[in-house]
């Protein structure tokens, strides 16, 4: 079994107690948030177009958001281009403090710029911590006031249980989200900013001599499957907001709280052909639940996902020289060539040793 196995299964009523438990203790000072929100699975599968929920798991227990917390981040950014307050060619300077941010990072100095378009491509497909917070900088003034706006905006959209606390989703106790969340926000972001929403989609992004590559490993591997966004910390776990289209229809999935990539992957894929599997048969007038058909679900990302644990290398530098950038078959297939032309050379160097001697 594969998301039905997870132990998130609680009651409505359950999972609001711990909720109200742990957010208690926390302002008591009995424990602190990392200690109240331990890495746990949790799910949500929404139809992005009629808003009908068709999976939770824990919707509404406090998770980490990692860098999921930059798709609010985006989020607003695309509010400042829509109103016009911002330029997609604007600079966006980096400051002592954006440049100080973990990994990973994109790595400009104090005072050197990159316009709005490219700062939106490298925190949408690299996850750079510090073009995120120079872009919160830029919009809000500091970071601190940026943050004000993420959380005055999630109120707005209905995030109930969500507090933003920086715009990178760098470790803090304080940045909280849920399942449920996530998935309102991801559905704002495609229906309030549709044509900048194709950021999320972008596989690689060239900057200067290097390529990076996108950190969500789905795009490319799922009929339909365009964004949204990864993330990993020690205390949220593996996170993935996905959204795939297929036809006239477009699901979202939101994961939190996993394992390793392959798992969050895994269980994501899962979730949207389990969804986009019902929607079929709901058209033919059959009965079909998603928790019903994940048992026994065979999606592609079971078949193709490298069985490899990659760790938090997941939100960590990976920048790819164009040059040296090549699949690992290619790879392989030249490393075989050249030791056959080795082997070949190396024969041929010991005939000619052996004639001579004979000679």
């Amino acid at each position: 079994m594969l998301l039905p196995t997870h132990p998130a299964h609680r009651s409505v009523s359950g999972a609001l107690a711990i909720w109200i438990a742990a957010t208690l203790a926390v302002l008591l000072g009995v424990i602190t948030p990392a200690q109240a929100i331990k890495p746990r699975y949790a799910a949500f599968l929404v139809d992005a177009n009629t808003r009908e929920t068709l999976y939770t798991n824990a919707p509404d227990e406090p998770r980490h958001p990692a860098s999921l917390t930059k798709m609010m981040t985006l989020y607003l950014t695309f509010d400042a281009l829509e109103s016009g307050r911002i330029k997609i060619s604007d600079p966006v300077f980096v400051s002592r403090h954006a440049a100080a941010q973990q990994p990973s990072r994109l790595g400009l100095a104090v005072g050197q710029s990159i316009s709005v378009d490219n700062a939106i491509s490298v925190v949408a497909v690299k996850s750079a911590n510090d073009i995120a917070v120079a872009l919160a900088e830029k919009l809000g003034g500091s970071e601190p006031a940026f943050v004000d706006m993420m959380n005055a905006k999630a109120r707005m959209l209905g995030m109930r249980n969500t507090h933003y606390a920086n715009a990178s989703g760098l470790t803090d106790s304080t940045n909280v989200t849920t399942a449920r969340d996530l998935a309102i926000l991801s559905v704002a972001l495609i229906h309030d900013h549709p044509r900048f929403y194709r950021y999320f989609g972008e596989r690689n992004f060239v900057w200067q001599r290097s390529t990076l590559i996108n950190h969500n490993h789905l795009l490319g591997k799922m009929v339909g499957l365009d964004g949204i966004k990864t993330g990993y910390t020690v205390d949220s776990g593996f996170t993935l907001a996905a959204s795939a289209e297929r036809g006239d229809r477009r699901l979202i999935a939101v994961v939190l709280g996993e394992p390793s990539i392959v798992v969050r992957n895994r269980d994501a894929a899962a979730l949207l052909e389990a969804g986009f599997s019902v929607l079929d048969r709901r058209a033919v007038g059959q009965v079909a639940t998603v928790a019903a058909m994940l048992p026994t679900l065979d999606h592609p990302a079971l078949r193709i996902e490298p069985p490899v644990e990659q760790g938090a290398a997941d939100d960590s530098d990976r920048r790819v020289s164009p040059r040296h950038h090549a699949a690992p078959a290619r790879h392989a297939r030249a490393t075989k060539a050249k030791a056959r032309t080795k082997a070949k050379h190396e024969s041929a160097t010991h005939r000619k040793a052996t004639h001579r001697h004979r000679r």
